[in-house]
């Protein structure tokens, strides 16, 4: 019998490495007629895989609205991700098509459960996740699985370092659907990425819910630098990149640590929420105002090359005009390369939901578009600062005219790409996933 499928991974990045894992689980199993399609929308795809995310409301949206169009396309649907474990399971009887459901914690099984072609109910389902929900503990891939490295043509891959969060941020609810950190072992991760670079990988992208507390499950203490110390003695050409690094633990020391590691690239993801104190109380975030400028001013001065990335949550409970004016005056003074915005909304698991002192969302919004005419002000004029510089960066497309290059120092799926005539291009081959200097 043929199995001929695809997938689809919604939101993060952390995800997709799942997704990978488990196409790879799939591809290499010993059933015969096994076929890999890239768009699921394809005549000859029969079983699609959708690998989800909830962890806002507008993602829940997202999840169910694609899962209901592959129904209706009659596509077989294989559901996984963070949907699963908190999903409408009214909404789910109304398929024609739920081929199978698999919570994170069994993908590692996926090819010994996908090929049993014996028709399961729906309740069954649901049955056996609600024991697996109380298992509280978070599933982590080993070196010793094989992934499908979607991104290895572009010159990329995520490499998570740990599985999910032990922080109670009170508008988040990430622990309540994946539970609590569980890190891999150093020694584990180091063999993946040199199986990554030796795929012709040229840049790493360490993942995970809260990288600074890398390893505080595992050894007791926080490990990311003793680990990026055993990346950096690869003696291999690549370089690695750090996403979610929180900063409350986070110390001057730990910068200066970082500006002598060669692989790094001085890339800063600090997700901050907000400046304003009082509102990151409320958050229930252990650092204040201060902690923040230090760090900021230290990378500012000392990483001349860096690029600042960040996430401000607008409008939470009791932000008024004075703490508002914190946050862009904060945006002001640093002058972000990149920012992740989210208005506030409840979610009903999270704690803030209970909160006071809320908006409605045409308020919110209003607010929103201040902050972005800031932000985008600002945008324009690093922009302009770019022009006739030189850069390093990896095709990701072309055409007769046109190439679009990540530039090295901007982060895939996150960052704008570069659109530069051909011609711009100074040395390197124009063929995508291939590094190449340019100008702008």
């Amino acid at each position: 019998m043929s199995f001929c499928f695809s997938s689809i991974n919604l939101w993060c990045s952390k995800n997709l490495v799942d997704l990978e894992y488990i196409v790879w689980e799939i591809m290499s199993s010993s059933k015969e007629n096994i076929k890999y399609f890239d768009d699921p929308e394809e005549d000859d795809v029969q079983y699609v895989i959708i690998n989800t995310c909830w962890f806002l409301s507008s993602s829940r949206d997202e999840a169910e609205k694609t899962i209901k169009y592959y129904d209706d396309l009659w596509k077989k649907i294989i559901l996984t991700g963070c949907y699963v474990p908190v999903r409408d399971d009214d909404f789910l009887k109304t398929l024609n098509n739920l081929y199978r459901v698999f919570p994170i914690e069994q993908s590692e099984t996926v090819s010994k459960k996908i090929f049993d072609f014996k028709e399961k109910k729906l309740q069954n389902y649901i049955e056996n996740l609600e024991r697996l929900n109380d298992t509280k503990k978070a599933f982590i891939w080993s070196w010793k699985n094989t992934r499908f490295p979607f991104n290895s043509p572009y010159g990329y891959e995520f490499v998570k370092i740990s599985e999910w969060c032990d922080n109670r941020c009170s508008f988040c609810i990430i622990p309540k659907i994946r539970w609590n950190q569980t890190s891999r072992p150093i020694d584990d991760i180091i063999i993946e990425i040199k199986n990554l670079v030796n795929l012709w990988v040229k840049e790493i992208e360490i993942i995970s819910q809260d990288t600074t507390r890398y390893g505080t499950d595992l050894y007791g203490e926080a490990r990311l630098f003793e680990l990026l110390e055993e990346i950096e003695k690869i003696d291999l050409d690549f370089r690695y990149r750090l996403f979610y690094l929180y900063p409350d633990i986070l110390t001057l020391n730990h910068l200066k640590k970082l500006k002598n590691f060669k692989k790094f690239i001085p890339y800063f993801d600090l997700p901050v929420q907000h400046i304003n104190t009082k509102i990151l109380k409320r958050m229930w975030r252990f650092y204040d105002d201060k902690h923040i400028f230090a760090l900021f001013d230290f990378i500012k001065y000392e990483f001349k090359d860096a690029f600042l990335h960040t996430n401000f949550i607008i409008w939470f409970p009791w932000e008024w005009e004075l703490e508002f004016q914190d946050l862009l005056d904060f945006a002001k003074k640093y002058e972000f390369d990149s920012v992740s915005m989210f208005g506030y909304h409840d979610e009903v698991l999270a704690s803030s939901s209970k909160l006071d002192k809320k908006v409605n969302d045409k308020i919110i919004q209003k607010r929103v578009d201040i902050m972005w005419k800031v932000l985008n002000k600002i945008y324009t004029k690093k922009e302009k600062q770019r022009k006739w510089k030189e850069f390093i960066g990896f095709i990701h497309n072309y055409d007769d005219k046109k190439v679009y290059v990540r530039c090295e120092y901007k982060a895939p799926e996150l960052d704008e790409l570069d659109k530069i005539p051909i011609q711009n291009i100074i040395s390197g081959n124009i063929k995508i996933g291939e590094k190449v200097k340019y100008h702008i």
